[in-house]
């Protein structure tokens, strides 16, 4: 069965995208040894998040990817539940969401290693997104809640951008970076680009095609000042942070999860490729306060192809963590709740 991904498009499409950022620490329930940690950044209208698990059953492969696993309900789910505590089922409430169709029913990891370990993302779109102490589950292969963490908000590391058309290309957008010392987390969204974009069909004939990355250099004005992709070490980490899909009217969301002691992002600029791998879009990463919209930069620019990137940051090693595109898996809600009230230090665990 052919992997599924889907745009949340609707997030920041009417305006632009401010993002909160929260994470939790997972720690096991009822013995599981299942543990992980969880990055959420939250708009108005919806989250967008990655994460990992370790400990759960080995070699699963979900029936919503190409295998048979993970048909329980709630089977490998991962979601953000209603309550205010891991203590127990109750206090854990179910699914958090408030429209009238559970978002949160397709929403999980697609396949574990040979050691239990996952990875994960998803997009969901939906009014609850205030999730500051709401708990974060995982669920193994049979739909059991085999960890929790309680989210909270993070308060630094934290950088934005508004992108703006680069050679009057028509391509704007926002973005939030976190950073740690081993790793950047990031989310955002890009309007003006090509319509019905598949990034498995119609971004693989160039370099950088669908590419959304931060670059090494000081200013949106040219290719040379945007530099090359902003990384440590020998390995491009960089080369397969994609946005997923775009819609028909041209819109993209992407979360991404990159690999590199290369921490320091702010003042740097931060681009969208076509699905041509020209550079389209750009802004500059500033620091902000949480749930700030960040800085408004970016200037045109007469490049074309990226072609050859340079690197900037010494040591560390990089890995090839990339864009991790949204994947239907199965599980109904099991006890929904409809929410009436509404993603820091997780770097260790996506070594």
């Amino acid at each position: 069965m052919v992997r599924l991904t889907r745009c949340l498009c609707m997030i920041g499409a009417a305006a632009a995208a401010e993002y909160s950022v929260f994470t939790a620490t997972l720690t096991e329930l009822s013995g599981s040894g299942v543990t992980g940690d969880v990055m959420i950044f939250a708009s108005s209208t919806g989250l967008l998040g990655v994460g990992t698990g370790a400990g759960l059953e080995a070699s699963l492969n979900s029936m919503y990817g190409d295998g048979t696993d993970c048909n329980a309900t709630n089977g490998c789910g991962v979601h953000v539940h209603a309550g205010d505590s891991c203590a127990d089922n109750i206090s854990q409430g179910g699914h958090y969401f408030t429209g009238a169709s559970d978002p949160w029913a397709t929403v999980g990891y697609i396949v574990t290693d040979a050691n239990g370990a996952a990875k994960f993302d998803f997009m969901t779109q939906d009014s609850a997104t205030d999730i500051a102490g709401k708990p974060f589950i995982i669920h193994n292969d049979a739909g059991g809640r085999v960890a929790c963490g309680l989210l909270s908000i993070v308060a630094t590391g934290v950088t934005s951008a508004s992108l703006a058309a680069l050679n009057s290309s028509g391509v704007t957008g926002e973005v939030t970076v976190y950073t740690t010392s081993s790793h950047m987390f990031g989310a955002g969204m890009a309007t003006g680009l090509e319509t019905d974009l598949v990034k498995s069909q119609n971004c693989t004939a160039h370099g950088n095609a669908c590419g959304v990355h931060v670059h090494s250099g000081t200013s949106c004005a040219n290719s040379t000042t945007q530099g090359g992709h902003y990384y440590s070490g020998s390995s491009d980490p960089w080369t397969t942070v994609m946005y997923p899909s775009t819609n028909a009217a041209g819109v993209a969301s992407f979360v991404f999860m990159v690999a590199s002691s290369a921490s320091e992002v702010a003042m740097k600029p931060f681009l969208v490729h076509d699905s041509m791998g020209s550079r389209v879009s750009c802004g500059i990463l500033a620091s902000e306060t949480p749930g700030s919209s960040g800085s408004n930069s970016g200037s045109d620019s007469n490049d074309g192809d990226d072609g050859t990137n340079g690197t900037n940051g010494t040591n560390g090693t990089n890995s090839s963590d990339g864009v991790l595109t949204s994947v239907v898996i199965n599980g109904a809600a099991g006890t929904s709740i409809a929410a009436t009230s509404l993603l820091a230090a997780v770097a260790a665990a996506f070594a």
